[in-house]
């Protein structure tokens, strides 16, 4: 079989969010931001019905949904909500998140935060759950693989394969 993969890296697949990382049961980084690049690779047959066309799909149809996602991270605080230190609850008033974290407190307003379904705000787990979205989202156009690369800083990444 003959796959073709198509490559999406485009300067606006960004994300800028504040997180920190969990070390181990003693130590963790200080809260902190990057600014996040997302790139996409997304593999499909080369034997398809629309083979006759000489192309797979319109990028347009994959930039929207990556963009879509990756604004809905953008300009949030983002922690781990399966990470057995991390204790939250809703303030009184509806309009924060008491964050509890060991030794540490944190008050943030409810609209600016986002908890995922992970254990840790890496670049590993960001990668894998966007893999995983986006996967979902696009086997309808009988996409094969997605690999998804989340890059912190310049030189510095993750990526995860997510294979049908």
């Amino acid at each position: 079989m003959i796959l073709t993969t198509l490559h999406l890296a485009k300067q606006n697949f960004k994300f800028s969010s504040a997180h920190f990382l969990i070390f181990d049961e003693k130590s963790a980084e200080m809260l902190h931001g990057h600014n996040y690049q997302v790139r996409v690779d997304i593999t499909c047959p080369e034997n398809t019905e629309k083979n006759h066309s000489g192309y797979f799909a319109d990028f347009n149809i994959f930039k929207k949904s990556i963009k879509a996602k990756v604004d809905q991270w953008d300009e949030h605080v983002l922690l781990p909500a399966l990470h057995p230190d991390m204790k939250y609850k809703v303030s009184v008033d509806g309009k924060n998140y008491d964050v509890h974290f060991r030794d540490r407190f944190y008050s943030f307003p409810t609209n600016e935060v986002i908890w995922l379904e992970v254990v840790n705000t890496s670049v590993e787990q960001f990668s894998m759950l966007l893999a995983k979205e986006f996967f979902m989202h696009f086997k309808k156009y009988g996409v094969q693989q997605i690999k998804v690369e989340v890059e912190e800083t310049r030189g510095q990444s993750a990526s995860t394969t997510y294979k049908g």
